[in-house]
């Protein structure tokens, strides 16, 4: 009897044994199974976050009154992605721009951007009026499809304005320093950027007060004219709420 209880013992042992390892097993399949659906969703994100999203549909937000814009919503990463890829070095101070500027004219890599039968150039304070050759050419793509909307809508003449361009790293921090929403790393040192305020638009083309107003319908017809250019992949946007400005680079 003895040996036969020390048999049955043994025999109970390796069962034991044989199960706990298929349990192992079983953990480690679960284990690699998650590992896999993490990698993948994060695959996923990461294309998401990086290419952004120019076919979704975006929100409507209000303004202020009867001014509707729609929210876009492409992240400064991938605002940055662009800019680098088809942007100029950039500056780190204004007295290199200074320094540099003429040169950079005359090989054709940056071009000057002013007032002209599309849009209002603003005052600029952290900012200068100069963008690559396909970021000016864009500007120009969003004051043409502007006018033609306001035509097809039966609408007068509107004009919209540009708060900001090509920063250098002097100008990006002395902003940063005043307005809280400005990163330290943005796509507008690279020349590839520029800021349209959707708070208003003028009835002229020249900068003057007499002249900005708060047009509702062709602010909306503003917006609806970046989307399609976003859609089509010429562009990325954030609408900035503080700001109340669409930021926008070429891509």
């Amino acid at each position: 009897m003895t040996e036969l209880t020390e048999l049955l013992n043994r025999t109970k042992s390796r069962g034991r044994k044989k199960f706990r390892l298929k349990k192992a097993v079983k953990t480690k399949l679960y284990l690699a199974g998650g590992a896999i659906l993490i990698f993948v969703l994060a695959v996923f994100l990461i294309s998401k976050f990086i290419t952004g999203n120019e076919n979704e549909k975006p929100e409507v937000i209000k303004s202020v009154g009867t001014i509707r814009v729609d929210y876009y919503k492409d992240l400064n990463a991938v605002h940055l992605k662009y800019a680098k890829a088809n942007g100029i070095k950039g500056f780190k101070s204004n007295k290199e721009f200074r320094e540099k500027i003429d040169d950079l004219l005359d090989d054709d890599e940056l071009v000057k951007v002013e007032t002209c039968k599309y849009y209002v150039v603003d005052k600029l304070t952290h900012s200068h009026a100069y963008l690559v050759p396909e970021a000016a050419k864009l500007l120009e793509e969003i004051g043409k499809r502007f006018q033609e909307k306001l035509d097809e809508n039966n609408l007068p003449k509107r004009y919209y304005q540009i708060t900001s361009l090509l920063r250098t790293g002097e100008s990006q921090r002395g902003l940063s320093r005043s307005n809280v929403n400005a990163t330290s790393n943005s796509s507008h040192l690279y020349g590839t950027t520029f800021d349209i305020t959707y708070a208003k638009v003028y009835t002229k083309p020249k900068l003057q007060k007499s002249a900005e107003i708060a047009d509702g319908p062709a602010i909306r017809l503003l917006s609806e004219t970046i989307g399609e250019l976003r859609k089509e992949g010429r562009c990325v946007v954030v609408t900035e709420r503080k700001e109340r400005c669409f930021h926008i680079t070429v891509r």
